[in-house]
């Protein structure tokens, strides 16, 4: 031991002690934020969506950003529920898509959308879908996977540079988001130096790098698969945590402070994270809408829900991810219109 006891228990608290700061600022700025935006979404209740608004929609004005990759069943519901294609089922997960007409350019007068931008892209995702051999050549698609290639994407972002969450997110907004990820790395970090001051070793900051990386692809590597991330990501993660900890034998820590330090890293990064949301005031009328029209799905009785025409709810259904749990209150007799079922077969789809 390089220093004396009453000096290492008095540094230790010092590491202790910014530790558990960052872990309150975390939860702080969590309760105050995720309140805020709770306090300022209209409390009124939405039965019905404005006319024009896709799934696509649904994501920008959530999360400011649009990945059509997580929206396959959505956008293929949305679009046969507009006219634009038939579906045929094939397997419980494999549907076959029919172009029945285009989607109009957004000059058109035809054109019904809720928001431009959204609109653009998705009609450049349409477009790919039906230059794909999804139709041209009646390949079906499987609903577990993507149905928009790499290219598809990569064009989409190119062509239209504008920031999609231009009008929902501030930069407070994004400052916030930096501050509370920053926040959650720093206790981890704070361990890696107490290590050096006990020891007199500062190879586990090494450990603090491989994490960072490894917390970086996961969260913001979007086109990775998604098996594949989670093993790279995990190995990654698994190695620089189970190594501090593993550092930590024998490390004077009465206040437990690598435990704490590993739990805010995974807690405030992936979750804490996602309620500190700061929308002006103004942007709030949109996300009050679809907040709304949630919970108005899950929370009415089935009497009520079948009375809505369930081809038009569906796109939502999956846009808010909450299909498993809303589906039974609607009573489906037969397929809806859009959709070609052999023997009234619904598959996965429906």
């Amino acid at each position: 031991m390089l220093l004396s006891t009453v000096v290492i228990s008095n540094i230790y608290y010092v590491f202790a002690a910014f530790v558990y700061g960052c872990i309150a600022a975390i939860c702080s700025l969590a309760l105050y934020y995720g309140l805020r935006a709770r306090r300022n979404v209209k409390k009124e209740r939405v039965t019905r969506l404005p006319d024009g608004l896709s799934p696509l929609d649904v994501q920008r004005i959530f999360i400011g950003k649009t990945f059509p990759q997580r929206l396959t069943r959505a956008l293929l519901a949305y679009w046969a529920k507009c006219g634009y294609i038939r579906i045929k089922y094939v397997s419980k997960y494999k549907v076959r898509v029919t172009r029945l007409k285009s989607m109009p350019m957004h000059t058109s007068g035809k054109a019904v959308f809720y928001d431009r931008g959204s609109y653009v892209r998705e009609r450049t995702l349409f477009e790919s879908l039906m230059r794909s051999n999804y139709v041209k050549r009646g390949d079906p698609i499987d609903l577990r996977f993507s149905m928009f290639k790499k290219s598809s994407i990569d064009y989409m972002r190119d062509k239209y540079a504008v920031r999609e969450d231009d009008g929902v997110y501030s930069k407070k907004h994004y400052s916030l988001k930096i501050l509370t990820l920053v926040l959650s790395v720093l206790p981890f970090a704070f361990c890696a130096v107490w290590i050096g001051v006990y020891t007199g070793m500062y190879f586990s900051l090494v450990l603090v790098g491989t994490a960072i990386i490894g917390l970086f692809v996961f969260m913001f590597v979007r086109d990775m698969p998604i098996v594949f991330k989670i093993i790279w990501c995990g190995m990654w993660l698994g190695i620089s945590v189970g190594s501090m900890i593993g550092f930590f034998t024998g490390v004077y820590d009465p206040f437990g402070i690598i435990y704490a330090a590993v739990a805010i890293l995974f807690g405030g990064s992936l979750v804490l994270i996602r309620f500190v949301d700061y929308r002006e005031k103004h942007n709030l009328s949109d996300y009050s809408d679809l907040v709304n029209y949630r919970k108005f799905l899950l929370r009415a009785p089935a009497s009520e829900l079948n009375k809505l025409d369930y081809a038009e709810v569906l796109p939502f259904l999956y846009a808010f991810h909450i299909k498993p749990l809303v589906k039974r209150k609607f009573i489906r007799t037969l397929p809806p219109e859009m959709y070609d079922g052999d023997n009234e077969q619904t598959g996965a789809l429906l």
